[in-house]
């Protein structure tokens, strides 16, 4: 199993292929594996590395989980890993992840994309995180994360259901509240708008978790920023639609 030993973690990390390095960030509650396809595709062309971010997968949790904290530990993997700029795909919590790494560490991002996110839910984001928080207090992680399932992906395909399920379910509780406290009340409203790589922002038509206004959004903040639609997908567009997903973001990784 690949471990990186990292600012006082133990981080699993799936990597293939060769070429520039491409890093992807994963959404809450999931892991690297849900970039299953998204890395075949890419490794002919790009050094493809997906990591569990703390508290997720197969990583360790043990300082604790903010947005900030494991966009320093995707910054110690790319220098780890040879330090050359990355083009970076970021999907729902990736976002603001990646809004810190670029702040963090802008020598080691190249390219961007942001997919189904946000920059700043506000009190809507708190009360989410409050709702969270309370769900869990009385139920199972299992229950949460069916419920979360069939309000996350396509109706049509019920292919990735009970991975998801099991991604979620396997968190622990306190793992998955004290992330979603640090993702939904994330504001990096400033973060993107000193962003200064090309950048695609990404989300599906249908995505009701964070509709499709906020990523319009995120696109208005970054200079020079586009935005595409892809339509059918909900909230991880990448596993629900992923013909649209690479339609919206191969040319753009790939251009130069």
């Amino acid at each position: 199993m690949p471990l990186i030993d990292l600012n006082s973690e133990s981080l699993f990390y799936e990597r293939a292929g060769s070429g520039p390095p491409l890093l992807l960030i994963h959404s809450l509650g999931t892991a690297a594996w849900l970039w299953r396809e998204q890395i075949c595709r890419w490794s002919p062309d790009f050094d493809v590395i997906a990591v569990d971010a703390r508290g997720h997968g197969r990583s360790t949790r043990r300082g604790g989980f903010t947005v900030r904290n494991v966009a320093a530990d995707l910054a110690a993997v790319l220098t780890a890993f040879g330090g050359t700029p990355a083009r970076v795909v970021a999907i729902s919590m990736g976002g603001p992840i990646a809004a810190h790494l670029v702040d963090l560490a802008p020598a080691l991002v190249e390219r961007l994309v942001i997919a189904d996110s946000f920059a700043n839910q506000g009190e809507a984001g708190a009360a989410r995180a409050a709702g969270i928080a309370s769900t869990l207090a009385a139920g199972s992680m299992e229950t949460y994360a069916r419920a979360y399932a069939a309000d996350t992906l396509v109706e049509d395909d019920p292919t990735h259901v009970e991975e998801l399920v099991a991604s979620l379910a396997g968190m622990a509780p306190a793992a998955y509240v004290e992330a979603a406290q640090s993702v939904f009340t994330a504001n990096v409203t400033e973060l993107y708008r000193a962003v200064r790589v090309p950048t695609r922002v990404v989300v599906g038509t249908r995505d009701n978790r964070t509709p499709p206004r906020l990523s319009q959004e995120i696109a208005a903040l970054i200079p020079g920023a586009d935005y595409v639609e892809i339509e059918g997908a909900r909230h991880l567009a990448n596993l629900d639609r992923p013909d649209g997903f690479h339609a919206a973001v191969d040319p753009f990784l790939r251009s130069r």
